[in-house]
């Protein structure tokens, strides 16, 4: 008797293809089905009776393979909102969720004393066995293969929580027997919140279920496996592209069959397919790189507490420096708060200083203050490490004619070409096109340019200049992309090797330096003026942050920051410590503008290679909107209308709730041509309006 069933390729299409089956399949297998020709991989999202298909019945292709686990229908769920709120095509969210499944045979470990390990040669090393020894145990049975794949036994070592740290974890755990519940964990730098986080953890695999912490960027997780180790004894599962598929393959394989572990990854890690996901924990809440806004876009934070709605588990976002849509919800009572009022070292939180640069300016060829530099020699001479912060990579933000004062641009994209002078080359930062530094002015003919404003590099020439026979050390995404060149720094720093640290955005994220001092913000206006509404808010967190990386152990740390608006409220705030002000004040300015938290906003992006056929579909956008009175905000040019060889023009939604917002939206869609929808991208929730 055939079987029928529905099945969602893992490529870009949104509804079910028809296949037939000999044998009954339970649905949410993951099956090999032909495709064009081809043989694909998908997903068996429902049944259907032969009565209800509408086309010839011996024209359905056969499945062609069963694969062992499926996906329960947890996960199911969980996927067809992430397609639906988005408007993510849900072949594309199975592509990347799972990817290929793993169909490489894997080779087992090793089980003896209760203990998994991934090689033989580790086996017969920790327990010094002999190779007759182990071929008797091996013939016992004393030694088997385990299908299992994580590493954990045991702890290596405790973890001590203080009384602060203690009663938040109780608080914690007893929602856990209710089921879902979402906790905010809003601690001060340095005050222990990855030890709690990681005691919640400890609990969960003990107790045999599966947890997940989501990092913002990729280069925190070797930091974090180091931290985990020292506790667990083991590695953590870490899910990230650049594994390799077998790697990828025992992974998944120790999702699907529901083994206890704990998996670490950036934000495509909230995607995987949990059979038995108890715990989650969304490190660095407010991060903006929770964001993806190449390709499908989705905010991982959002998705990590519907995660967790959808497997009745607990999330926790944790953060010094919490998002204000966390900070309104849980006013709301949406979300559980928690404070870590202390620094777990019993340190006094840094003394902050704003230097005002209308007063105290430096000379011409300068961008360091005279009280930068006194308190830097200061604290050099006393063995402790200065960090100096500019969110700006290369060596220069642009470089203009000398005769016509024109600017650089890259050849695909509107913006300025930045200088990187250790590589000697221009570099679009948007496309990532290098360019030879030696141009002739397109404008004036000239080829003679000069370098303006300030990146890390230039920084570090400076920084080297005033404090001679220190050793210095640029800590960005450019320096930290080598596993191997990050190690050596961080040998450095925590040896005390290097004095001087030069930082951009990422130093400022979980990193622990225990020697630090002293902090030196050069730039505090840097984003502080851009158009978008979030620019207080994330130039509040950034400085927040990075602010907490002095003074973490020992004594009391310093921070000093450069700013040409010093009566700016947030420098106010910031210097007071009075967080409560500061978040008072924009949640007040975004109520009155209509703005997140208070609003749902739908960016509608149109991005055609050629100008007028882009200013045609605009046309046909306020039309339909026009005809349905749907109320479309726009056309407007992106803050980058020119990028990547393509012009940009959004338009925009705001409405109180997501439902009315995927009203509009599918209304809106239902009125475009289909050879015009493939030049949309729609972004619920964007990050920036400008």
């Amino acid at each position: 008797m055939p079987y029928y069933y529905e099945v969602i390729p893992f490529s870009q299409i949104n509804e079910g293809l028809t296949y037939q089956s000999d044998e009954q399949i339970v649905l949410g297998s993951i099956v090999q089905i032909p495709l064009r020709k081809k043989s694909a991989t998908g997903v068996i999202l429902s049944e259907t009776k032969v009565e209800d298909i509408t086309f010839d019945v011996k024209k359905i292709l056969k499945i062609q393979k069963t694969y062992a686990h499926s996906i329960n229908q947890e996960n199911l769920n969980f996927y067809q909102y992430l397609s639906s709120h988005y408007f993510i095509d849900l072949g594309m969210v199975f592509k990347m969720a799972i990817q290929q499944y793993p169909d490489t045979r894997l080779k087992n470990f090793f089980s003896y004393k209760g203990k998994t390990f991934s090689s033989q040669k580790d086996l017969i090393n920790i327990f010094e066995l002999k190779p007759k020894q182990f071929k008797e145990l091996i013939d016992s049975k004393e030694i088997f293969l385990t299908s299992k794949n994580f590493l954990f036994h045991q702890m290596k070592k405790e973890i001590k929580l203080n009384q602060e740290q203690q009663k938040i974890f109780h608080d914690v755990w007893q929602h856990k027997k209710q089921g879902f519940k979402a906790h905010l964990i809003d601690g001060v730098t340095g005050s222990g919140k990855t030890e709690l986080y990681l005691k919640l953890i400890e609990e969960t695999l003990v107790q045999g279920g599966q947890s997940l912490v989501l990092l913002p960027e990729i280069a925190l997780t070797e930091e974090w496996t180091k931290r985990f180790k020292s506790y667990f004894g083991c590695e953590p599962f870490v899910w990230h592209s650049k594994q390799t598929r077998s790697q990828k393959s025992r992974i998944l394989q120790s999702l699907l069959k529901g083994e206890p572990c704990v998996i670490v990854g950036a934000r495509s890690a909230v995607l995987l397919p949990f059979e038995n996901l108890q715990m989650l924990i969304c490190d660095e809440e407010h991060d903006s790189s929770y964001k993806q806004e190449e390709g499908p876009r989705y905010h991982a934070r959002d998705m990590a507490i519907y995660k967790a709605k959808c497997s009745q588990s607990i999330c926790a976002l944790v953060s010094a420096s919490p998002s204000l849509e966390s900070l309104y919800n849980s006013e709301n009572q949406k979300i559980t708060s928690h404070h870590l009022t202390q620094q777990f070292h019993q340190t006094a939180l840094p003394e902050i200083s704003i230097i005002d640069m209308n007063i105290h300016r430096p000379s011409s060829k300068s961008w360091i203050s005279k009280e930068i530099y006194d308190e830097t020699m200061s604290v050099l001479k006393s063995k402790g490490q200065v960090l100096f912060f500019l969110n700006r990579r290369g060596y220069a933000p642009t470089k203009i004619c000398v005769s016509c004062h024109t600017a650089i641009q890259c050849q695909h994209c509107a913006v300025n070409l930045v200088y990187h002078k250790k590589i000697d080359r221009l570099i679009c930062h948007h496309c990532s096109s290098f360019y030879d530094p030696q141009q002739i002015c397109k404008m004036c003919s000239s080829d003679k340019f000069v370098s303006l404003g300030i990146g890390l590099e230039r920084l570090q020439e400076e920084v080297m200049r005033l404090f001679p026979g220190y050793q210095s050390q640029v800590f960005s995404s450019d320096t930290l992309s080598s596993k191997k060149n990050k190690k050596l720094m961080m040998e450095k720093i925590f040896e005390q090797e290097t004095n001087l640290l030069i930082g951009s955005q990422i130093i400022g994220k979980s990193f622990h330096f225990p020697n630090l001092k002293l902090v030196n913000i050069i730039d505090g206006d840097s984003s502080l003026f851009s158009p978008d509404f979030r620019a207080m808010e994330k130039t509040y967190q950034l400085l927040q942050q990075v602010a907490g990386r002095s003074g973490r152990e020992g004594e009391r740390g310093k921070v000093l920051i450069q700013t040409y608006s010093p009566q700016h409220p947030i420098f106010l705030s910031i210097k007071d410590q009075n967080r409560e002000n500061f978040i008072k004040n924009e949640l007040a300015r975004r109520k009155q503008s209509h703005l997140p938290p208070y609003a749902k906003i739908a960016q509608l992006q149109l991005v055609h290679p050629n100008y007028p056929e882009l200013r045609s579909i605009c046309l046909e956008v306020l039309e339909a909107s026009k005809k349905l009175q749907l109320g479309v905000l726009g056309p407007t040019p992106s803050l980058i209308p020119y990028k990547k060889n393509h012009y940009q023009e959004n338009f925009y939604f705001k409405e109180t709730s997501y439902p009315q917002l995927s009203t509009k939206i599918s209304k809106l869609l239902s009125q475009l041509s289909p050879k015009n929808k493939r030049f949309l991208h729609i972004d619920i929730d964007p990050l920036s309006i400008a």
